[in-house]
């Protein structure tokens, strides 16, 4: 490894915002290190990456050489032949992959032992790589969503600390969650740039999946504004909320029926109406535990 002095600014050139994680990173040289020894971070929360992004970026490699340093931790391992060391990469895997591309044998980085691969030193990887991608704006809709949720969920994040790490609101953290909420095909959709971010969150006004997929498929097919999905949903939890009004009341005046019914035959009865528009028209369930029970029912019933 050869170390670089007077290249950039450490930590605070790749990452404005860092201050926001804990331990504080601080003021780095820059080094320059075989490319081969350096590991992709198992926390990125990057998934997908453009290859002809990564053509074009190559070709600013080959010509204009890396502009900003990656940033690493040092792991060693024990071998039979002795000490092996290689290097964990925190962030700028984009750039380590248009390097690769470009033919570099180096690669300028900055190390920092106090960020090794392993306990809460996972979840500040994780942070630094989501800031990192987050300024770019280098995540997907899906990706960011995954990443917030594995800080909430694996790491015990509030929303508001996690909205504080990155340097957005609350609400616009709570809202990329909930799009994990969406089936699997439809969060592809959105991963892929097929679905948009407002129709994706549209959908989200569904509380029915069925009724979701419907309108997904309209979106698809094209002439559906984020708005009117919102228009649509919002109708159809209106009515949703007044049927259940109307099953309500419906079952409440069958209510002391039931319990005569129920007194009579020394069983639980339910009344279900069919809620047509007349009103008319239902069932009743009976319910029983063994055939003497079913008997002693019926005889009731003919008796």
């Amino acid at each position: 490894m050869k170390k670089l002095f007077g290249l950039g600014k450490g930590l605070n050139s790749l990452i404005p915002d860092a201050k926001h994680i804990t331990p504080e990173l601080k003021k780095d040289n820059v080094f320059y290190v075989e490319i081969n020894k350096i590991r992709p971070n198992p926390q990125q929360p990057r998934r997908d990456f453009d290859d002809e992004g990564l053509k074009e970026l190559s070709k600013s490699i080959r010509k204009y050489g890396i502009l900003q340093p990656l940033l690493v931790s040092k792991v060693e391992e024990e071998s039979s032949r002795g000490m092996n060391v290689y290097y964990q990469l925190i962030a700028g895997e984009r750039r380590l992959r248009g390097a690769k591309l470009a033919g570099l044998p180096n690669v300028p980085v900055i190390v920092r032992d106090d960020l090794s691969p392993e306990g809460e030193n996972k979840r500040i990887n994780l942070e630094v790589a989501l800031i990192e991608n987050v300024q770019r704006t280098d995540l997907n809709p899906v990706e960011e969503a995954e990443a917030y949720g594995r800080l909430f969920k694996d790491f015990g994040l509030t929303q508001k600390e996690i909205a504080e790490k990155v340097s957005k609101s609350r609400e616009v953290v709570a809202n990329a969650i909930r799009l994990l909420n969406l089936p699997q095909d439809i969060r592809e959709s959105l991963r892929s740039g097929k679905l948009s971010r407002a129709h994706a969150r549209a959908l989200l006004a569904f509380s029915d999946e069925k009724k979701q997929r419907e309108m997904y498929q309209q979106i698809l097919a094209g002439g559906v504004s984020s708005k009117e999905v919102e228009s649509i949903a919002s109708t159809s939890k209106r009515q949703e909320t007044r049927d259940k009004r109307q099953a309500k009341k419906q079952n409440q005046k069958f209510a002391e029926l039931e319990r005569n019914l129920a007194d009579t035959l020394k069983t639980p009865v339910l009344i279900h109406s069919t809620n047509s528009p007349t009103g008319e028209g239902g069932k009743i369930v009976i319910r029983f535990a063994t055939l003497q029970d079913l008997n002693k029912i019926a005889k009731s019933i003919i008796d």
